[in-house]
């Protein structure tokens, strides 16, 4: 989407920070400026970058920085940030979210808000994302939506496309314009999960009180889903993301957690499952760190049976 954007006083932007990397702070700040307000939480990050972040922050009256004295999860910061902008911020309708590798386009906030409140002409709405773009194999990525009962990919496609806003059932958590009203009304974020899964669970919380996701590709998120990107073969090259063993410990232990909860739809439970199992195969067998991912792989199952939450205990 292209023009000069006006600066929305309906939306703040949150991004999460955990030892980011400066320069892409910079260029997400620098994308922001001219939309909306930002507030960076940062989840206990070394020291020398909380000092670049407050020099960042000191640089722009829209942005604000609040610092946590350890990593408390993605979803307990989250949640402090949407909190406190409900609670000191009159009239903010929106939170954007967004993780620390991520870019948005610079017209990404009215686009969100535009492509809500058309849907919310007819719809209830909880939130509206961006189309996402994977700069390391150039691709855009998928969502998805249940269709004859199955959790199925979709795949909105690139900017500019002639239907522009298509509904799904769950959102990448980064990127995502959400109500705040709706926001409240789920009780926010399940802090218990810290990390991964955490708008999968949102998501369906949504769902199953009547709302709904939709997906614009008038805008387009640079985003990096996983640690790198590596491939498989299956009838044809397919893409996956990697993600380290500490991750696919929360991975799995909380798809685990979410098998347990009623609102969790049977076509993602089916999915999920089958997805787990790939996963041992793939990362816990042929993978070069598979020792490793074979140990959190475990421990991830052992704890999700046994229903323990929070950080992990094994790292």
């Amino acid at each position: 989407m292209t023009g000069n954007p006006t600066f929305s006083e309906d939306t703040v932007a949150v991004i999460v920070t955990y030892n980011p990397d400066t320069d892409t702070i910079r260029q997400t700040l620098a994308s922001l400026s001219n939309q909306c307000a930002t507030v960076i939480i940062d989840n206990g990050s070394r020291e020398p970058l909380v000092s670049s972040l407050e020099v960042l922050a000191s640089e722009s009256d829209s942005v604000e920085l609040m610092c946590l004295e350890k990593n408390m999860g993605i979803a307990y910061a989250q949640n402090r940030a949407i909190n406190q902008i409900i609670k000191t911020r009159t009239g903010i309708i929106y939170t954007m979210l967004l993780d620390h590798d991520s870019i948005p386009d610079r017209a990404m906030v009215s686009s969100l808000e535009e492509a809500f409140r058309d849907q919310q002409a007819h719809s209830r709405v909880a939130g509206t994302g961006p189309a996402l773009y994977d700069p390391r194999d150039k691709r855009y990525l998928d969502f998805h939506k249940i269709r004859f009962g199955l959790w199925s990919k979709i795949k909105p496609g690139s900017p500019g496309r002639e239907n522009p806003t298509v509904e799904v059932d769950s959102l990448n958590s980064s990127g995502t314009l959400l109500s705040n009203r709706v926001f409240t009304e789920t009780d926010g974020f399940d802090s218990s999960l810290f990390i991964d899964h955490v708008e999968t669970d949102w998501c369906f919380k949504a769902k199953s009180l009547g709302y709904k996701l939709f997906v614009t590709t008038n805008t387009q998120l640079i985003h990096h889903m996983g640690d790198d990107v590596c491939y498989y073969w299956l009838l044809k090259k397919r893409r996956m993301p990697y993600r380290s063993p500490a991750r696919h410990y929360y991975i799995v232990r909380n798809s685990l957690l979410l098998q347990k909860r009623s609102y969790v739809p049977i076509a993602w439970k089916i999915s999920n499952i089958l997805k787990l199992c790939f996963t041992f195969c793939y990362f816990g067998c042929y993978y070069r760190d598979r020792t490793q991912q074979r140990k959190q792989i475990y421990l991830g199952f052992m704890d999700g049976l046994k229903g323990v939450s929070g950080v992990s205990r094994h790292q």
